[in-house]
């Protein structure tokens, strides 16, 4: 459901959104859950994330728009993400634009400072019952302000059901598990060996981690 915004109405956005797709102006980028567009007037900056391809692509795109909505449901108010206003027309996702640069590759000036705040975010989404699954994607999370991270893309987030619901479950424990793994590789960058102790009780490789990575030896070796 789209909350709309003071100063612009749904159809406005609407007709902007669709002009835009159609002429392929005002993208911000393209992914496989669909493109990105930048709107902004002289009051606001917006990110709308609109669906790709067609047939039945553009159907699974749309469900995964859908499904990131529903993960900003849970997160509201969360401090590390950005707006999210809701579902335009029920298929394309409109959230707050936020100023930053990807964290992979920025200059962070306090870097101890920064990955213990991410740390805690990491822990706030669990206690809200998601887990994100993909911080490494390098534009999943961005440095804001220099010191600050903030956590975008929530298309492929494990949201845990209550109840009884084992394969949920199980899912949600492995995409968990992926966020602390991929937090002390993004904080090491990728330099295991020098992983603290400290750090070290947060990195455990799941079976499917140690498959990839056995099978990824085995396939350079083949190469040499």
């Amino acid at each position: 459901m789209f909350r709309g915004l003071d100063g612009l109405s749904e159809d406005t956005l609407a007709r902007w959104t669709e002009d835009s797709l159609a002429t392929g102006t005002h993208r911000l980028a393209h992914g496989y859950q669909g493109q990105t567009l930048l709107y902004r007037d002289n009051d606001r900056r917006l990110v709308i994330k609109a669906p790709a391809g067609r047939g039945i692509r553009k159907w699974i795109s749309t469900l995964m728009l859908r499904h990131e909505a529903h993960v900003y449901e849970q997160l509201t108010d969360f401090p590390a993400t950005p707006h999210c206003y809701g579902l335009l027309r029920n298929r394309y996702l409109v959230l707050e634009y936020i100023e930053g640069a990807p964290a992979r590759y920025a200059e962070i000036a306090d870097r101890e400072a920064f990955f213990a705040e991410l740390l805690e975010h990491i822990k706030a989404l669990h206690a809200r019952g998601v887990a994100h699954s993909d911080l490494q994607k390098k534009d999943n999370l961005l440095l804001v302000g220099g010191r600050h991270p903030c956590l975008l893309d929530f298309g492929a987030s494990v949201i845990r059901k209550s109840g009884f619901a084992p394969i949920n479950h199980f899912h949600y424990r492995f995409a968990a598990r992926l966020d602390f793994n991929q937090w002390v590789k993004l904080k090491y960058q990728g330099r295991l060996e020098n992983m603290s102790a400290v750090d070290r009780v947060y990195y455990r490789r799941s079976r499917i981690e140690k498959l990839a990575r056995t099978l990824k030896r085995t396939w350079r070796r083949l190469r040499a």
